[in-house]
């Protein structure tokens, strides 16, 4: 789940807000053309303050995949088209029992506090208040991925600390495409391309491996003129089960 989650942290399409919106995408997730779950993204957002939620769900598939959720929502406040994160909270649980509960609240200088449950069994990695500094939450880092400066979407990075690890996520602008689809959006789409870049809080293996070969997600924005913002259409995504096609199935207004 944890690279799915990594997916849905790249699926930051929306631009600045200049007046209150609101918006529920629902996805459809496959690997190797087999369905393995929905995923969708729930955005509540105005010039001083924003709500975020995404949920993933996987199916178990030929006992390659498994029944489970993961949730992750992030809240906070948007100062000199600035994110500052307030709390974020992630819950994931299977159909085995097995769950876990994450929240990191944050100050004006980053993170302030990790509470997990339960506690990791392995020690993390060396993390020091230098590298949390002005870190954003994996939601929240959705807004802040919109910044461009300029007339296209992405083209910018993002310091993400997800309450273990310190890593960047980079996304540059890869150009204006059409998507035809059977369901869900069809149209004008602007393309992105993310990666991520480890920077503390992982094991020399880890971030060695994740250097040489980083994770890398695409991502194809389209326009969603009455609401004022790009959203995410169709995210190409790698996963524990192979590479994943994710692409919306229905986006309603709220």
């Amino acid at each position: 789940m944890r690279a799915l989650a990594i997916a849905a942290v790249l699926t930051g399409g929306l631009m600045p807000i200049t007046a209150q919106a609101a918006v529920t995408i629902d996805y459809v997730m496959y690997v190797g053309g087999a369905k393995i779950g929905t995923m969708s993204l729930a955005a509540d957002v105005d010039p001083q303050r924003y709500q975020l939620e995404t949920q993933i769900k996987t199916e178990e598939v030929a006992g390659a995949t498994e029944d489970a959720t993961l949730t992750l929502f992030a809240a906070g406040a948007q100062e000199d088209k600035s994110v500052k994160p307030q709390i974020f909270t992630s819950d994931y649980v299977n159909a085995g029992g097995q769950s876990s509960q994450l929240q990191i609240t944050f100050n004006e200088t980053g993170p302030a506090s990790v509470l997990a449950l339960p506690p990791p069994q392995k020690k993390p990695g060396t993390l020091s208040d230098f590298h949390k500094k002005g870190a954003l939450d994996p939601v929240s880092a959705l807004l802040a991925l919109a910044a461009s400066g300029g007339a296209t979407p992405c083209g910018t990075t993002v310091p993400v600390f997800d309450g273990w690890r310190r890593f960047d996520i980079t996304v540059a602008y890869g150009g204006e495409t059409t998507i035809e689809a059977n369901e869900g959006y069809s149209g004008p789409a602007h393309k992105c391309e993310g990666r991520l870049t480890p920077v503390a809080g992982y094991s020399a293996k880890a971030m060695t491996e994740l250097k040489e070969d980083p994770q890398k997600v695409e991502v194809w924005l389209a326009p969603m003129e009455s609401a004022g913002f790009l959203v995410p259409v169709r995210i190409i995504a790698p996963t524990p089960y192979g590479g994943a096609v994710i692409r919306s199935t229905a986006i309603r207004e709220d």
